[in-house]
């Protein structure tokens, strides 16, 4: 194979591998936005200073995903075993970066799409119908708005500069 089929090689399969990861730290991170904003309060309501309720909601789970998504990666996806602090500390940076650009992204997000619901609806002839599993469209568009845009940035970043390989790494 020559280097350049190689590196693509390698290349696709760490975005496959990256993909795996985020999927599942996007399901954690949903889970927790998505069971807080809904079972807390969904508030519009702003406290501290102008932070409204969804966006710490939104904060907590992008946290959550972020736990998952390091050890993931570090382990699966970029194969790196070591202790180095300096890849913790540049992968915290990268990701604070991302944080900010997430919560923005799902906050303008949820501005732009309609304040829509799907839901389940279960009708039995002559009874009132039931609702069940509604669901705001808003904030699924939001969210995978900001999880896409926050993924290019977070693979990029990861793949060029938290676990950019070091030349002895590269010949062992």
């Amino acid at each position: 194979m020559s280097p350049r089929t190689m590196a693509i090689y390698q290349t696709s399969k760490q975005i496959t591998k990256f993909t795996i990861s985020g999927i599942i730290a996007v399901f954690v991170d949903f889970a927790v936005y998505y069971s807080l904003s809904n079972m807390i309060g969904n508030s519009e309501e702003a406290f501290a200073g102008g932070v409204v309720w969804n966006d710490v909601y939104k904060g907590l789970g992008f946290i959550a995903g972020t736990f998952v998504t390091y050890n993931l990666n570090k382990f699966w996806t970029w194969r790196t075993n070591d202790r180095n602090n300096s890849r913790l500390l540049n992968f915290g940076i990268l990701y604070l970066i991302s944080f900010v650009i997430n919560i923005g992204i799902n906050k303008y997000g949820l501005h732009i799409f309609g304040d829509d619901e799907i839901a389940l609806l279960f009708t039995r002839h002559g009874a009132d119908p039931k609702v069940y599993f509604p669901f705001k469209t808003d904030k699924l568009f939001a969210f995978f708005l900001a999880t896409a845009v926050s993924s290019v940035v977070n693979f990029i970043g990861q793949k060029i500069w938290v676990f950019k390989s070091k030349p002895e790494e590269e010949q062992a």
